[in-house]
């Protein structure tokens, strides 16, 4: 079946170029595969029928390729329009994408490096590094696409060039370079060659170039220390007292020691420094041990030294209900329904203990911690006394944790019972670099008041205890508590006993954890008296930085790589086949198209799906045959099927 022109409203000829267009130098020979794309020919019986002229119109050739000339014999006019089809003649956009590509990936790896190992970056409007590193990741991925779509398209007339092959791989080649499934079909066939296939592999691989660009920058967290935000007190001194008449000593404690024995004794909270001011901004902080002036507890049990105790007035052959139990150090439990007792000895003016010595207190009981119906008796000597500490301090999650290190003590003894005004009564205590002070009037304060709060006195079980007026002399306040190993009603004296008697039954060596919480407590309060003085340390703050996994950088920069020599390849071979440079240009098979014996093997009355089919049996090959100047012909083996 004859090729039938197109019939453009007007008849339309392809005249050949007339010599008044052509170079007046010398023609050069003709070679339609470098000079550009060709004149659009039709078949010479079509352009006879359709111009109306019975002569035959010879094919002819211009030395210039580049421009078709198109008449119009109705108007009368020659004009003359020329269409340039020298838009894909070069290789220039291609190169330029690849660039900018090749840009856009050395961009991602420059500033992930940059930023390897610091904190994340605070860039204008919240603008985050994954959001940058997306963005150039989709600039290279869509200007590589542009040189592999064009590297595609050229692999196909290469692969015309070079050999025979089925006309039904047009399609093919025209799908992979669309898109990365037609890139699949490409390779799953295998019909593209090496440059085609190379291209595709490219082309699936670069899908995964945006993923892997962004797991190249990963978050984790650290600890950064500051110099900044981490302040804690520590007391060089303390002279908090006032005069008062109400103190044996004439002097008596300020309120902020108050609340911090009262703290220390009935808190019960296992914080008794909760009331230190210190800053901790990032609520993690930590210091070098440093010195402070502070009131340390000391424990010794004295069990051994407990003896039996029988009141004089009851004979020399006494009922052993009404012996107790007594110490050398002048303590005793009175009889034998006195289960537990608290007897005091404050420090006197005749210099009978240490200087720095604020008060001892003595405790005797009959039931052993956790035994139960035990009696077997007991005694234990604790002391409180100034002294210097060196402490270990930290914040946590915004609690303060502190350590003492070392203890420094003052244990010489001071006779104040004739006062003279020349004499230093203050106690100072040698740290490791500094003097720290109690001042005289601060402790004679403490002592006096211990005095009175801290009274002799026992817990009784027995029945008859019940009945007893709380006006009796030889009680100031009678109390219930059910506690204790013993079945029984128990009574206290004071609630100062009540609170050593609970915590001697309630938690293993109750009784010295209540004095180490007072000793805190009341060093809590010279750290936050005038004394004190800040001691800067370092506070640590979780930060998030960039963790670079170079690994998932060898993607990006393979396929970023790949496409720069699929691009050099698809020059090389173009030159070196010399096939035109048409790339995904379809002007070039709508110009020229098959030759006539190959239009001739395809019926016109089959559908698409038939002629797809067909041309998958005819093998056709880039050529150029001066007689028709046909773009494919079918090889001479092929038969119509």
């Amino acid at each position: 079946m004859a090729y039938q022109p197109l019939n453009l409203q007007h008849s339309i000829a392809v005249e050949p170029i007339s010599d008044e267009i052509t170079s007046t130098s010398t023609p050069r020979q003709h070679n339609p595969f470098q000079d550009g794309f060709q004149d659009m020919q039709f078949d010479r019986a079509s352009d006879a029928a359709a111009t109306g002229h019975g002569s035959k119109h010879a094919p002819h050739w211009s030395s210039s390729t580049n421009t078709t000339v198109v008449t119009s014999e109705d108007s009368g006019l020659k004009s003359k329009r020329k269409v340039n089809l020298t838009h894909a003649d070069t290789w220039t956009p291609e190169i330029v994408t690849l660039l900018v590509g090749v840009a856009a990936v050395s961009a991602i790896i420059g500033v992930i490096a940059r930023y390897n190992g610091r904190a994340l970056p605070e860039w204008p409007h919240q603008i985050t590094l994954n959001a940058l590193i997306a963005l150039l990741a989709t600039i290279a991925n869509a200007t590589m696409s542009i040189t592999l779509s064009s590297g595609i398209s050229q692999s196909k007339w290469i692969r015309f060039k070079q050999a025979e092959t089925p006309l039904s791989d047009v399609e093919v080649f025209d799908e992979a370079s669309r898109g990365s499934w037609g890139a699949l079909k490409l390779l799953m066939e295998r019909r593209g060659g090496f440059l085609s296939s190379l291209g595709a592999l490219i082309g699936i691989l670069s899908l995964a170039l945006g993923p892997f660009a962004q797991q190249i920058a990963t978050y984790k967290t650290r600890n950064v220390e500051s110099d900044l935000g981490a302040v804690i007190p520590r007391a060089l001194n303390y002279n908090g007292a006032l005069k008062g008449n109400t103190s044996s000593t004439g002097y008596v404690p300020i309120l902020p020691l108050k609340a911090a024995v009262y703290n220390g004794l009935f808190a019960e909270n296992n914080r008794p420094a909760a009331s230190l001011p210190f800053t901790c901004q990032s609520g993690n902080c930590a210091w070098e041990p440093f010195e402070t002036l502070a009131v340390c507890h000391e424990c010794i049990d004295i069990s051994a030294l407990a003896t039996r105790y029988c009141p004089s007035e009851f004979g020399p052959n006494p009922n052993v209900s009404t012996c107790g139990w007594q110490v050398p150090q002048g303590a005793r439990l009175n009889t034998s329904s006195d289960v537990f007792s608290m007897t005091s000895f404050i420090p006197s003016a005749y210099g009978d203990m240490p200087h720095s010595t604020l008060i001892r207190i003595i405790f005797m009981g009959t039931e052993l911690h956790s035994v139960p119906d035990a009696v077997n008796v007991w005694a234990k000597q604790c002391s409180l006394q100034a002294c210097v500490q060196t402490l270990s301090s930290s914040i946590v999650n915004g609690t303060l944790q502190e350590k003492v290190t070392q203890t420094t003590n003052n244990h010489s003894v001071v006779d104040m019972s004739s006062p003279d005004s020349e004499s230093e009564y203050d106690v100072y205590i040698k740290g490791a670099d500094e003097l720290y002070l109690l001042g005289m009037g601060a402790l004679l304060s403490i002592r006096g008041w211990f005095g009175a709060i801290f009274t002799n006195g026992s817990a009784t079980r027995t029945a008859t205890d019940f009945t007893r007026s709380v006006t009796d002399a030889d009680r100031a306040v009678v109390v219930n508590l059910t506690v204790g190993i013993s079945s029984g009603e128990t009574f206290f004296d004071t609630d100062i006993i009540t609170a050593f008697y609970w915590n001697y039954y309630e938690y293993a060596d109750g009784l010295n954890m209540l004095m180490s919480d007072l000793a805190v407590s009341m060093t809590t309060a010279f750290r936050g008296f005038m004394g004190a003085v800040p001691v800067s340390g370092k506070s640590t703050s979780m930060e998030s930085y960039v963790h670079v996994r170079w690994g998932f950088s060898i993607l990006p920069v393979a396929v970023v790589l790949a496409t720069v020599l699929f691009l050099i390849a698809g020059m090389v071979l173009t030159r070196r086949s010399q096939t035109k440079l048409w790339k995904s240009s379809a002007l070039a098979a709508l110009f020229h198209g098959l030759d006539h014996d190959t239009r001739a093997l395809f019926d016109a009355e089959d559908d698409l799906e038939q002629k797809k089919t067909q041309a998958k049996r005819v093998k056709v090959r880039l050529q150029q045959d001066a007689s028709d100047g046909t773009l494919l012909r079918a090889g001479k083996t092929e038969v119509s099927a």
